[in-house]
């Protein structure tokens, strides 16, 4: 645990940025020509797509291998 911690004291801030980020995924709700939908974004912010409900974006980003966070 000890090693553990002194290496990643030792990333870079970039580099711990991108830590996780092929993993994780958010999903916030958007509204696009009078349509709510649930947007689901790479944790760097790209837009990965939209569905209809969050039980569907949540089901979307799980069939991915990417764990989602709900953001408002």
């Amino acid at each position: 645990m000890q090693y553990q911690q002194t290496v990643l004291r030792q990333i870079s801030p970039a580099a711990l940025a991108v830590l996780g980020s092929m993993d994780m995924a958010y999903i916030r709700k958007v509204e696009e020509d009078g349509t709510e939908l649930y947007a689901i974004f790479s944790a760097d912010g790209h837009r990965l797509g939209e569905e209809e409900s969050i039980e569907v974006a949540q089901i979307v980003s799980r069939q991915n291998d990417l764990e989602a966070f709900l953001v408002n």
